[in-house]
């Protein structure tokens, strides 16, 4: 039965430079798992060589059953931190150049601070140019405890919902407070879908 659930493949970074804090999103697959919703995969990733090897993993046909990315990490506007080095650090532009064409039916989920914090239109060519169904982040900062509580949520309508805008919808009606805490948007090539900031915090 487990092989017939959707999977997830998360890939984690470094939280902390003090290794023995031991802060993972990993308990989340665990109970998306005991609760019969998906399947998953989970790396731990420091740097862009590690992050770029499990990439044409998840790629691959051998893991064409796992069409969730999540990539659970610090992030920056159009950025992703996998440490707190120059070896961890990745633009969108170089993910974009990296999932080319090879994202066809897949959905990526950026679960870091503000990586989403960018022109829509450049969203919608991310998602074009990598044919992901659906780019989905954040693009306000990101408290770890809300993170943690809208994800065991999102990652569920991710893995059983189809239409994008459904997906948004649905988290938004149902669940408003914290989708606009941290700034949900969910983006395909044709559209893209975000809560609204407050009018004080232009710079948001």
């Amino acid at each position: 039965m487990q092989d017939k659930q959707p999977g997830i493949f998360c890939l984690e970074g470094e939280w902390e430079s003090d290794l023995t804090r031991r802060l993972s999103v990993r308990p989340v697959l665990e109970l998306l798992e005991q609760l019969g919703v998906a399947q998953w995969i989970h790396r731990d990733v420091a740097t862009v060589s590690e992050f770029q090897y499990y990439l044409e993993k998840w790629v691959s046909d051998e893991y064409a059953t796992f069409p969730v990315l999540w990539l659970a990490m610090h992030g920056d506007s159009a950025a992703i931190s996998m440490s707190g080095d120059e070896d961890g650090f990745l633009t969108m532009d170089e993910l974009e150049d990296m999932l080319t064409g090879a994202c066809s039916g897949k959905v990526i989920y950026f679960a870091s601070c503000s990586t989403l914090k960018e022109d829509p239109k450049r969203l919608q060519q991310f998602a074009k140019r990598t044919g992901a169904r659906a780019v989905i982040g954040y693009r306000k900062n990101v408290l770890w405890s809300d993170a943690a509580a809208f994800e065991m949520l999102l990652l569920q309508e991710l893995v059983t919902r189809v239409k994008s805008n459904g997906i948004f919808k649905r988290l938004q009606e149902d669940h408003p407070v914290l989708a606009k805490r941290l700034g949900l948007v969910v983006a395909t090539k044709n559209e893209v879908y975000r809560t609204a900031l407050r009018a004080t915090k232009a710079s948001e």
